[in-house]
C-alpha cells in the first residue's frame, strides 16, 4: 500500500524553472544543467524501483517515497508489521566496487575510475535517523534494515563480499528481497497496532520543501526573465488579448500559458505570492485580471483584509509538473 506517492522532486522542478527564466548565455546555466541532470537521474532511478514496488499487493506493507525527516531525505521507507527498511536508490551505470574498508564506492566506466560516497554508509546513517525518530515519537524499537538499490539494470556490482550481496541489489530484485526480509523477521514481535500511528506522524511531518535555488546558485532575482513564456518559440513574448495569450513573435495562442509561470514563481521564490508579485512576474498591470487568473487556478488565499494584506499559497506538490 502506497502511503506517500512518488512525485518529481521540487529540487529538480526548481532547477527547470530557473533554467526557463535565465538567458541562454547566463554564467550559471551549465552548473544548473549539471545539477538538474544529476537530480533527474536520481528521480528516474526511483521511478524504476517504484515500478517493481507498486506491484506489491500486501496491504500490511506501507511504502513511503521521498520521505523528509529532520536530518535526512530517504528515497524509500518500507514499513511492515515486523520491521522497517530504509532504501537508498542509486542510478549509477558502469561497474561498481565496494572496498572492504567501507571507504569510497569506486565506479569504472569508459576506462575511467571514479570515487563516490559509499551508499551503504549513507543507508546506515539514514537507518540511525529513523531509529532516533521512532524514539523521539515514543514508538517501539522496531528492527530496521538498510538497503541500496541499483536502478540501472545493466550496472555490474563487482567482487562483492557477502555483506554487499545482502544489502546491495538491483531494482528488479526488490520484491524477492522483501520476501526474504519478511521471512527473516517472521518470528519477531508484531507491531501492527503501531503502524497507523507511525504513518500518521510521518505524513504530518514536513514534506519536500521549496529549495532556494537563487541562493543556491548565487543568482540575483534581477537576472530572471519575466513575462509569460511562449511554449512554441520559447520567448517571453505572450500578450493578453481578450481571454487568451498570444505570442507577438510567432503568433502562438494559449488560454493557460500563465499557469506554468505562476507555478514557476513558487518554485523560485517559495510558498507565498501576493497579487503584486504575480503581476510583476507575469508583467501585467491589471489587478482584477490577476485575481481572476489566480482564483481559477484554485489557489488558497490567506492574510488580513482585502488588499495588500492578502497572499496566495502554493498548491500541493502533485500540482507541479515538468
Amino acid at each position: 500500500m502506497i502511503s506517500k506517492k512518488l512525485f518529481c522532486p521540487l529540487r529538480l522542478l526548481s532547477d527547470y524553472a530557473l533554467l526557463s527564466h535565465l538567458p541562454t548565455n547566463h554564467r550559471a546555466r551549465k552548473l544548473i544543467e549539471h545539477d538538474a541532470a544529476k537530480l533527474y537521474a536520481g528521480w528516474r532511478g526511483e521511478q524504476n524501483l517504484a515500478y517493481f514496488l507498486d506491484g506489491i499487493s500486501d496491504p500490511t506493507i506501507r511504502i513511503f517515497y521521498d520521505l523528509h525527516l529532520k536530518q535526512c531525505q530517504i528515497d524509500v521507507l518500507l514499513i511492515t508489521p515486523t520491521f522497517l527498511s530504509v532504501v537508498e536508490v542509486k542510478n549509477y551505470s558502469g561497474t561498481l566496487y565496494f572496498p572492504n574498508d567501507f571507504g569510497q564506492m569506486i565506479r569504472t566506466i569508459g576506462g575511467r575510475r571514479e570515487g563516490f560516497a559509499n551508499p551503504i554508509l549513507q543507508a546506515k546513517r539514514h537507518r540511525m535517523h529513523v531509529q532516533e525518530w521512532l524514539t523521539e515519537h515514543h514508538f517501539p524499537n522496531i528492527p530496521i534494515e538498510n538497503n541500496v538499490v541499483i536502478a540501472h539494470p545493466s550496472t555490474i556490482v563487482d567482487r562483492a563480499d557477502q555483506m554487499v550481496k545482502e544489502h546491495v541489489f538491483h531494482a528488479e530484485k526488490m520484491p524477492l528481497k522483501l520476501q526474504h526480509m519478511i521471512k527473516k523477521y517472521q518470528d519477531s514481535p508484531n507491531y501492527s497496532r503501531f503502524l497507523p500511528q507511525i504513518e500518521e506522524v510521518l505524513l504530518s511531518d514536513p514534506s519536500d520543501t521549496f529549495p532556494n535555488v537563487l541562493q543556491k546558485f548565487n543568482i540575483p532575482s534581477a537576472d530572471l526573465q519575466r513575462g509569460v513564456l511562449c511554449e512554441a518559440c520559447h520567448h517571453f513574448s505572450m500578450q493578453r488579448i481578450f481571454a487568451n495569450w498570444q505570442c507577438i513573435r510567432c503568433g502562438h495562442r494559449s488560454k493557460n500559458a500563465h499557469q506554468s509561470m505562476i507555478l514557476h514563481y513558487f518554485l523560485l521564490f517559495g510558498t507565498t505570492m501576493t497579487n503584486k508579485q504575480c503581476r510583476d512576474f507575469l508583467k501585467i498591470d491589471n489587478t482584477k485580471l490577476t485575481i481572476d487568473l489566480l482564483n481559477k487556478m484554485g489557489l488558497k488565499r490567506e492574510g488580513i483584509g482585502r488588499g495588500r494584506g492578502q497572499y496566495y499559497l502554493s498548491p500541493s506538490h502533485e500540482t507541479f509538473y515538468v
